[in-house]
């Protein structure tokens, strides 16, 4: 499994480079300004769907399914016709949809973001860019549906490299269609359609690799079907619950000074990096590992032994993370942005809201991990009701915070309700007999503790010795000066995971074979 979870990894970790550079043009085009606030509420209609679709619902209710017909050779024509009904139902619903929203865009503008309606300029963006954007939609559900189907078979390339190709679209519109366009935003808008087409004709070509053409039929109901959409409704809640999350930190927003939303945006982009690369990562290979074990009715200690393994993973990688991402907030968000429309009061509250988010970072992972253990075993409804009282706490201390706090507030909150959200994944986890920690997790969790402090007091030192350099002298010295202390606090933590024996050369490499 792990050997896929690198896999995923390495291509997420192009994509996720491919979106800081598109950031970085974003910033300088944009800024926090009145159209950027307007492009990111719009865009966040279609994200949020993706989200849903391609990281939680619909590969939690399909996987599982699709994965018991593949396993068993007789199923190989009710495996086809799976595809092909679910494909059908998704294009047919999604045009629908599609066609509603366009007319109720501003009704839908409205909801998420309130605090527009006095500001008329930047209401009427936000509903234009939402009716240019929408469509994106049913490219996101056909990527999600191709991704799930490779993801079952163990090839997980395609499906991690296709963010990369919406990146190349944001920055490949800023740069050439900006000119033809009242805004920047408008080049973004119709770039990710662009993003879309690319990204389904390139899953559309994985899947055909592995000999799955699908078709277009008349959707019919069969038992298929049926358990596919039992499962595909309570993830479509528990995953709508965790992005409203994120739409109650905009609409919340929209009510604060302008460029609070886009100071949360650009803090939960760098949030996404160590998220994506890993969190989602093991998320995406556990499903299908899980599913494959439950179905062959595995023994419970070595289902176990692979939950453990990926929860001290998720520990090991976003501990750290969590600890540089806090400290130097700052000197990132600063070398990042801070040019162009991007100015100094931008990099201050951008940054404090990085650090805030960065509390909740391993939170955030453990929750990828945690959730494939009931999705696998065909329960979806159970982390949809945890996310859901989740999101009421966060919706509640977001309300109190953001009187002292502005957006720094809602930052805060989001962290706070996703460790209760992990809490509560591993009581009742622990509970079902689903899951126990083995003494080799407890060790290392330890061990884990000690090197994370250790590279606490080393990126501490280095942003002592570096801070006003980082933030005040040229652009390629501030680079290379942030540059050092992140390899430098890498190379001390790798060194005390050996030194400590979290991982051995032999354990690693044994890893890198399955």
């Amino acid at each position: 499994m792990f050997k896929s979870v690198f896999t995923v990894s390495f291509y997420t970790l192009i994509s996720r480079i491919l979106g800081f550079i598109r950031d970085i043009f974003i910033a300088s085009y944009l800024g926090s300004t009145l159209v950027a606030d307007a492009f990111f509420v719009a865009f966040r209609i279609p994200n949020y769907f993706r989200r849903v679709f391609a990281e939680g619902a619909f590969s939690a209710a399909f996987i599982p399914v699709y994965s018991g017909l593949v396993h068993q050779k007789e199923k190989n024509k009710d495996a086809l016709s799976f595809i092909n009904q679910t494909m059908s139902i998704l294009i047919f619903s999604i045009l629908l949809i599609a066609i509603i929203f366009h007319f109720i865009m501003p009704q839908v503008i409205l909801v998420l973001a309130p605090g527009f309606v006095g500001d008329e300029e930047t209401f009427n963006l936000a509903v234009h860019f939402g009716r240019i954007i929408f469509p994106y939609l049913l490219f996101v559900a056909l990527v999600a549906q191709f991704s799930s189907i490779t993801n079952t078979y163990n090839k997980f390339a395609f499906g991690a490299f296709a963010p990369a190709l919406l990146n190349i679209a944001f920055i490949g519109s800023l740069i050439f269609l900006t000119p033809f366009v009242i805004t920047p935003a408008h080049a973004l808008s119709y770039g990710v359609l662009l993003g879309g087409v690319a990204q389904v004709g390139m899953m559309y070509f994985a899947i055909y690799k592995i000999q799955i053409t699908p078709t277009l039929v008349l959707p019919k109901i069969d038992n298929n079907i049926i358990k596919f959409f039992k499962l595909f409704f309570p993830g479509v809640l528990g995953g709508a619950a965790i992005q409203l999350n994120i739409i109650v930190g905009t609409i919340i927003a929209s009510f604060l000074p302008t460029g609070s939303i886009s100071h949360l945006y650009y803090a939960d982009r760098i949030t996404q990096l160590p998220l994506g690369i890993f969190g989602i990562a093991l998320g995406i290979a556990l499903l299908p590992t899980l599913s494959k074990l439950i179905k062959e009715n595995a023994d419970i200690k070595k289902i176990v032994s692979i939950q453990n393994r990926s929860i001290e993973f998720a520990l090991l990688i976003s501990i750290p993370s969590a600890i540089g991402l806090y400290i130097l907030a700052e000197p990132i968000i600063n070398i990042l942005f801070e040019r162009g429309a991007f100015v100094s009061a931008d990099t201050f509250f951008t940054s404090r809201a990085l650090s805030l988010f960065a509390l909740g970072l391993p939170a955030y992972i453990l929750i990828k991990v945690l959730n494939p253990s009931f999705y696998s075993r065909e329960d979806t409804k159970t982390p949809f009701y945890i996310t859901l009282f989740c999101v009421l706490i966060n919706i509640i201390i977001s309300l109190i915070l953001i009187s002292s706090y502005r957006e720094l507030g809602i930052a805060l909150a989001t962290a706070i309700a996703s460790w209760f959200n992990v809490l509560l994944l591993y009581i009742i986890l622990s509970k079902r007999g689903h899951m126990f920690f083995d003494k080799k997790i407890k060790i290392n969790f330890i061990k884990i503790i000690i090197s994370s402090f250790i590279m606490l007091i080393v990126v501490l030192l280095l942003k002592n010795l570096f801070f006003l350099q980082i933030t005040t002298t040229n652009y390629i010295l501030s680079i290379l000066l942030l540059l050092i202390t992140i390899l430098t606090a890498i190379i001390i933590f790798g060194i005390m995971i050996f030194v400590l024996k979290i991982y051995t050369i032999e354990e690693i490499q044994k890893n890198m074979k399955k």
